[in-house]
């Protein structure tokens, strides 16, 4: 009798081994403390699902915005249908005229603006269009796009002088 009770006894212990509740059982020969307890990946798919309704419900909003811009073409198309169906006298689509042309309108400045006065007192150019080229006038270091004064800006800087611009006036002016 005593040989049962010492085997459930062993087979008691060996069960709360396997589950430690106590130092005693995290100390004992049967414990390694290299054995890796498996991972769980409930945390990343948690973050992925979330991540992915997100897209979806960012997608669904980006698609929405387009929305109200198809309609009001469709509306307005309707809209020149309906002014079509109200004039009563129609042409053949052979007999339609020709819609006006415009003809651009040149206005001329009353006073031209004039050249600046550059004293020139240097430049670098080391490639056409390069973003190092300089301007050395005065005390001021001028590059491509930069203001020579309120109304002319440097539009280039080459080998053999300059091209500044005055809204559509172009004006190239050699170093020399």
């Amino acid at each position: 009798m005593s040989y049962i009770l010492d085997a459930l006894k062993k087979a008691e212990r060996d069960r709360l081994r396997e589950d430690p509740q106590e130092l005693d059982d995290f100390a004992s020969s049967s414990w390694d403390p290299y054995e890796q307890k498996p991972s769980s990946d409930t945390f990343k798919y948690l973050v992925l699902l979330v991540a992915v309704v997100a897209l979806l419900v960012a997608l669904v909003i980006y698609s929405e915005s387009f929305k109200p811009q198809s309609q009001s073409a469709s509306d307005a198309v309707q809209i020149s249908s309906s002014n079509a169906d109200i004039n009563p006298v129609s042409k053949p689509p052979e007999q339609a005229e020709a819609p006006p042309i415009s003809t651009p309108i040149i206005v001329q400045a009353s006073t031209p603006i004039p050249l600046p006065e550059l004293v020139i007192s240097g430049h670098m150019f080391i490639a056409e269009g390069s973003a190092s080229n300089r301007l050395f006038a005065g005390n001021r270091s001028f590059r491509h796009g930069d203001k020579i004064d309120s109304h002319w800006t440097l539009e280039s800087i080459g080998l053999e002088g300059i091209e500044i611009r005055s809204g559509e006036r172009l004006e190239a002016l050699p170093y020399r």
